[in-house]
């Protein structure tokens, strides 16, 4: 009877030597697969750096936009007078309206051209276009989070694809293509630069 015991215990401390030996390489080989990828943060800051969102570029409109209140709004006009036009006239019993019959006998064109700058200092206390910046941050909240969102969620199906792959085909061929789907979308959000990243690791190692 002890003999029987000793032996029971002796196979159940081999299965569970071996179910930790085979859980320990499942494990070791998920880690294998995600090792070359980059993190959230850094897929997160490209994505910004893509959609021209980042914070650094924020900034900058700001600041652009504070700097526009300082510079005047130009005014050019262009004026073309023809004193033989209203010698004509004036030969003719037309005169124009604050004309003097003394002109009649003046000729010549001229042209003139002027120039002139307006400031509007009521945009340093209240700028509609650094307004319009801030509209930015809920596109670049946006980006955050569906970068964040879809990464998660392509990291826990490969690694349902390691320690749980679907026995159907079907469902196996299924879980890959939402992989594919979740990977498609970093690239898109990203410019191309998540597999290029991913691969460029991989091929370091």
């Amino acid at each position: 009877m002890k003999k029987l015991m000793i032996n029971l215990t002796t196979t159940a401390f081999v299965l569970s030597a071996s179910a930790a030996g085979a859980e320990e390489r499942v494990t070791l080989e998920a880690k294998a697969t995600l090792a070359h990828e980059p993190k959230v943060a850094k897929v997160v800051e490209r994505a910004l750096e893509y959609f021209r969102v980042h914070p650094e570029a924020l900034d900058g409109l700001r600041t652009r936009a504070k700097t526009r209140a300082l510079l005047p709004m130009l005014a050019a006009g262009y004026r073309y007078d023809d004193n033989a036009l209203v010698n004509a006239n004036a030969r003719d019993g037309i005169l124009p309206v604050n004309q003097f019959q003394g002109t009649t006998n003046e000729t010549g064109r001229v042209n003139s051209i002027s120039v002139g700058a307006v400031w509007d200092f009521r945009e340093l206390v209240f700028n509609p276009a650094e307004v319009q910046v801030f509209g930015l941050i809920g596109v670049q909240r946006d980006v955050m989070l569906e970068v964040t969102r879809t990464y998660y969620l392509r990291k826990q199906l490969i690694l349902r694809r390691v320690y749980e792959a679907p026995t159907d085909e079907m469902a196996l061929a299924a879980l890959d293509m939402r992989i594919d789907e979740f990977t498609a979308i970093l690239d898109m959000l990203t410019g191309g630069w998540f597999t290029r990243e991913s691969s460029g690791a991989k091929a370091e190692d």
